[in-house]
């Protein structure tokens, strides 16, 4: 019993003297990859990877930069009566003058009651609603008149933004072009480089032409004079009994003339009539002397 005792607590005492020692930690360090940038591609890149390396549109605008110009397109419709056609038509020149703008088409036609004119007018966009004002103001009748108005402002900016992305992406086919090797390489470069210069000529085109627009509105005008009135605006009796005379007059003029456009007809039947006369009358004498 002493013995174990003894033994139990020599054991003791060497476990409480017994300190674990600490583990050693090794820690390796990865290398870094080094990058080439400027290295050039052994072969020819393949076009679609090379064009998705530019984004497709413009990043969104940050507080600080400017707002981009407004493109708003302006339309006019107007038509009204005037009195006295040939004044109106020069009243008309020079307002369009005066405005900076200019006729861009003009149709005159008329049917023999009324004589009409429709023209398409460009005045520059800050001279649109004083141009369209003095053009209907003092019109006894104003049978229409609308405006329109379109803003373009947020196409323009996307298709800007698309145009100058297609521009570097055809710089980045002209670099592929130089080191291509092959001919194959040179004919797929040049097939993608026609389908961007393709999309840039397109929307250079639709740019210019919302510039235009934007730049320049449209009127499209129309008025006219009765010659001959069914429905006399004007007040009073005797004014009316000569305008309905007038218009009498005018519908006898124009039967006599739809009459005459049927000559080869009437041509035809008066030779018949006498044809037949001169039949009728020789079988009377033949039946006469029989």
């Amino acid at each position: 019993m002493k013995y174990l005792t003894l033994i139990s607590a020599c054991w003791l005492l060497a476990a409480c003297g017994h300190k674990p020692q600490p583990t050693a930690t090794v820690e390796y360090e990865v290398p870094a990859i080094a990058k080439d940038e400027a290295a050039a591609p052994a072969g020819l890149m393949d076009a679609k990877q090379a064009e998705t390396t530019a984004p497709d549109a413009a990043a969104p605008a940050t507080p600080g930069q400017p707002v981009p110009e407004q493109k708003i397109i302006k339309t006019a419709r107007i038509i009204y009566s005037v009195e006295d056609f040939a004044a109106a038509k020069n009243r008309v020149a020079g307002i369009v003058s005066k405005s900076g703008g200019y006729i861009l088409a003009e149709t005159q036609h008329g049917d023999g009651t009324e004589k009409r004119n429709q023209l398409d007018i460009k005045v520059p966009a800050a001279a649109f609603d004083s141009c369209v004002e003095k053009l209907t103001s003092g019109i006894s009748r104003l049978d229409e008149k609308s405006i329109n108005s379109q803003d373009v402002t947020a196409e323009y900016v996307d298709l800007d933004a698309r145009m100058k992305t297609r521009v570097a992406t055809e710089q980045r086919y002209l670099d592929i072009l130089k080191q291509a090797r092959t001919v194959k390489e040179v004919l797929e470069v040049e097939a993608q480089l026609k389908s961007i210069r393709e999309e840039i000529e397109a929307a250079k085109g639709r740019l210019q032409y919302m510039d235009r627009q934007a730049s320049y509105s449209t009127i499209h005008l129309e008025y006219y004079q009765v010659l001959a009135l069914s429905a006399p605006e004007t007040a009073g009796f005797l004014p009316r009994v000569g305008l309905a005379l007038r218009n009498g007059w005018n519908n006898v003029l124009g039967l006599v003339i739809d009459v005459a456009g049927w000559w080869p007809l009437m041509l035809v039947a008066v030779f018949l009539f006498i044809f037949i006369r001169r039949r009728w009358r020789n079988n009377k004498k033949s039946l006469a002397t029989a």
